[in-house]
Parts: C-alpha cells; structure tokens; sequence
C-alpha cells in the first residue's frame, strides 16, 4: 500500500527540496508580483503536492502554468489561481470540467473564452 503524503512530510526530504525548487523556479520565472511573496510560492507548491500525492505530477503541473504565464505575461497572482485550478481538476476530467464550468457561466465573456483556451492548451505540446 503506498503511504500518503502527509503534511508532516513536506518539511522533510525529498519533499522540502523539491518544493524549494520548483519555489526557485517560479523566482527565476521573474513573472511580476504585486503581492505575493517567497512564502507563498512554498506554500501554494505544498498545496499542490498534498493535492496530487506526486512528485513529479505536482513538478508538471508547476512548469507548465510557469511556461505559459511566461508566455501569455501573466503575474504571480495568475500563477496561484491556475494552480489552485489544477489541483483542484486533478482527480477530475479536464475536458469534461471545463465545459461544465463554462455552461454554468451562463453567456461567457470574452475573458472566461480566453481563460478556458488558455486551461485547454496548458499541457499540450
């Protein structure tokens, strides 16, 4: 039976240097930050991590919203909302969830077409 991934262990190794560096990662990504701190780079990567009980899922998961606020010039706050996205679409169908929020949204805008493609093509190639 594999163990979980406890709270407990994020301050241990492997987990804290993992997080560390994906934390680093995100720093080094110098994506504007007009609130957020070191701080919660660690704390949104541990949220991460005990939300998909993998390392190297959470490592994915991490770099591509990274690449892709990068890519689009997003801020640090925009980094913190997809991840938390992300954990929370990881037990669940990516396709299937995000139609389903975009019915509930009733007529979308402009921003909630553009929020769903940019979701949709996160991992693609």
């Amino acid at each position: 039976m594999d163990q979980r991934i406890g709270f407990n262990d994020l301050e241990r190794a492997p987990y804290n240097e993992h997080i560390r560096s994906l934390a680093l990662e995100w720093v080094l990504a110098e994506l504007p930050a007009q609130r957020l701190t070191y701080s919660d780079y660690l704390t949104n990567i541990r949220i991460l991590l005990l939300t998909t009980q993998d390392v190297d899922r959470t490592s994915q998961i991490v770099k591509a919203v990274l690449a892709q606020a990068a890519q689009l010039h997003k801020p640090s706050e925009w980094v913190e909302q997809e991840l938390k996205f992300e954990g929370m679409v990881e037990g669940a169908d990516r396709v299937d969830f995000l139609r389903f929020e975009l019915q509930q949204a009733g007529t979308p805008d402009d921003a909630l077409l553009d929020q769903y493609n940019e979701r949709m093509t996160r991992f693609r190639p």
